[in-house]
């Protein structure tokens, strides 16, 4: 075989390897997205919020050097230099009402709800306002580095990396000085912490070593990008880093990350149109490895008999639709694992128990079913909370307080169901408003 081919093929194999390993990762939950200034907005100005405020702050100080950075602009002799210290005030007082629109590929990217976890590098809050659209503002939380370790926020078990929040990696846009990266001291010194043992997170930290990440729309020079990847993961040697999109690369800088096993690509639409793509084949062969398939720290976990199964699947996937996260066995349960442990792992560890109780649970009564051990894991956890944990669900023609259910769940108000026509949209809202309070 003439060498071009031969190389073509090393190549396209190569592709193919770290195409599966991306979406073998995306498929375990085990990606999360870094995601940077170029990627954010579709604003006829561009889409870099940065960059556009940069311009119109040139514009206003009738600077016409076009800078490409906060630092080229503050530091242009035709900036006011009694104003310099007060960028980061200007900013945030900009930014007291809602300044850009998140992109429609952002959307597409995070409204898949693949990535409950996702870092910013930009101050702007324009990730944090698509996450609250796709995920509701009850449900996400809101992290930041403040480069202050006595006030650095850091996730507390591993689970936290399963649950919508957004992780300001360089501070979030606030009137306070040196509290988020503006200039390029700024970014030094923040890169600085984040190498630290003792200043960055350490928690977060700890867990990003074993995470695929997928840092796109960054566009920061090449000995910066080495800086930040290498705050994200100090062991750049021993796991891939993942994937790195970014169309302005640097050469010197893409040759370095292949050489540490990663994979880089340069057109970011073209990425998420083949996430998508591989993600709706790997579907369709393995229709039960969807989005929401957490085994422990869950909101809701549903408890039911499989001759309830196509009722269930109805209220499964009207919570879900919500963004509510529900412990589903169909969905929830390894292979080859104890199928047992692991319900009981759910159960301890979810927010709402909710037993579906129907005609065929009474006819069931002298035959053994999971689901019975799951009532005495649930009853008994009931015992010790002072709150609802316990959400009964029944057909509407089933003498529910009449059966011979235990009385425990008896004791808790049943939603009722019409089974010719089943709607949980109601017992969804009730729902929501229980896990608002917690």
């Amino acid at each position: 075989m003439p060498a071009i081919f031969s190389r073509i093929k090393k190549e396209d194999s190569e592709n193919t390897r770290q195409w599966d390993l991306l979406i073998n990762q995306l498929m375990k939950g085990n990606v999360i997205p870094v995601i940077g200034p170029e990627f954010l907005v579709d604003d006829e100005k561009g889409s870099n919020p940065h960059q556009i405020l940069i311009d119109d702050l040139a514009e206003a100080y009738d600077i016409h050097s076009h800078p490409q950075s906060f630092s080229e602009l503050l530091y242009d002799k035709d900036f006011d230099a009694n104003d310099r210290k007060n960028i980061y005030a200007m900013l945030g007082d900009a930014f007291s009402q809602p300044l850009f629109k998140p992109s429609q590929l952002l959307m597409r990217l995070l409204g898949s709800k693949r990535f409950p976890f996702v870092i910013t590098t930009s101050f702007t809050p324009v990730v944090e306002d698509a996450m609250r659209e796709i995920w509701g503002n009850d449900r996400l939380r809101v992290m930041k580095f403040t480069n202050d370790p006595s006030h650095n926020s850091d996730i507390s078990t591993r689970s936290d990396i399963s649950k919508p929040t957004v992780y300001y990696m360089f501070g979030k846009v606030c009137s306070s000085e040196k509290k988020y990266v503006v200039t390029d001291y700024d970014m030094l010194s923040f890169c600085r912490s984040w190498l630290s043992s003792a200043e960055r997170p350490q928690n977060l930290a700890a867990e990003l070593q074993s995470k695929y990440l997928l840092i796109l729309g960054n566009n920061y020079s090449d000995w910066l990008s080495r800086f930040v990847c290498f705050s994200l993961k100090a062991h750049l040697d021993s796991q891939p880093m993942g994937m790195v999109i970014d169309p302005m690369a640097e050469d010197s800088f893409l040759q370095f990350m292949k050489r540490i096993d990663t994979f880089t690509q340069k057109d970011a639409e073209e990425v998420i149109n083949k996430i998508e793509a591989m993600v709706a084949q790997r579907e369709s062969e393995q229709p039960h490895s969807l989005n929401n398939t957490p085994w422990q720290d869950t909101d809701v976990f549903i408890s039911y008999s499989r001759a309830d199964a196509t009722v269930t699947e109805q209220l499964y996937k009207t919570l879900q639709a919500r963004g509510i996260n529900v412990w589903y066995d169909r969905n929830s349960l390894s292979y080859g694992g104890n199928f047992m442990n692991e319900i009981i792992a759910g159960i301890k560890s979810t927010k709402l128990f909710v037993p579906i109780i129907t005609h065929n649970i009474q006819e069931q009564h002298n035959e053994y079913h999971p689901y019975r051990t799951e009532w005495k894991t649930a009853i008994e956890l009931a015992s010790g909370y002072g709150r609802t944990f316990i959400v009964p669900v029944s057909e509407n023609d089933f003498d529910f307080y009449a059966s011979d259910i235990p009385s425990e769940l008896k004791s808790s108000n049943a939603y009722l169901y019409d089974k010719t026509s089943p709607d949980f949209e109601a017992l969804a809202d009730e729902i929501q408003k229980l896990l608002a309070h917690l």
